[in-house]
């Protein structure tokens, strides 16, 4: 029985250290923004609250989801946020999400991110690029995802004849994050 015991020890940390890791995502240092490019008073909202639920192994990504409220995106125009509000009908369409499906390799840290994205209550399959650096513990990722309001649903925004609002939103981010090691529970 003790040997048993000591084998198993010896077995501990080498599990461990293969073992998944969940990110705990730094606030401080991350940021979500959504560019937004139009006729007249183009802007960059910034997203401040959300949840980012992202799994690790081996230095890989490999699994990701991505959710958030969009009363928690402020332009820092009251006005201009109950614009955006009225007009993404954010009470009857408060949440979206991203779920990553694969990372493909470009080359060295360089991916390209495949998932779906729920927006409006319609969901796309969108693809962006994406740099992923890390020493295993601290993770930091970067992206830039452009996608068109018009495939979820939405108008385009015109005003006056003249000004218009481009439907092609930019989705700017970096998060980072340290990992955790997801430790299951065994009954002996």
């Amino acid at each position: 029985m003790k040997l048993r015991g000591l084998f198993l020890t010896g077995l501990l940390p080498v599990v461990l250290a293969a073992a998944p890791a969940s990110l705990v995502i730094d606030s401080a240092q991350s940021r979500v923004e959504v560019v937004v490019e139009a006729t007249v008073d183009s802007f960059t909202g910034k997203l401040n609250a959300y949840k980012a639920d992202i799994t690790v192994d081996e230095g890989r990504i490999t699994a990701a989801t991505f959710n958030f409220r969009f009363a928690d995106v402020h332009t820092g125009k009251d006005g201009r946020d109950e614009s955006m509000h009225e007009w993404q009908d954010t009470p009857k369409h408060p949440n979206g999400t991203f779920t990553l499906h694969s990372l493909d390799p470009i080359s060295g840290d360089r991916f390209t991110a495949h998932g779906t994205l729920v927006f409006h209550d319609i969901t796309r399959e969108i693809a962006f690029p994406v740099v992923v650096m890390t020493d295993r513990k601290i993770y930091s990722i970067d992206g830039t995802a452009p996608f068109d309001t018009r495939d979820f649903g939405l108008p385009v925004i015109h005003k006056f004849g003249l000004l218009r609002v481009d439907p092609v939103v930019t989705v700017r981010f970096h998060l980072q994050g340290s990992a955790r090691t997801l430790v299951a529970h065994a009954s002996t």
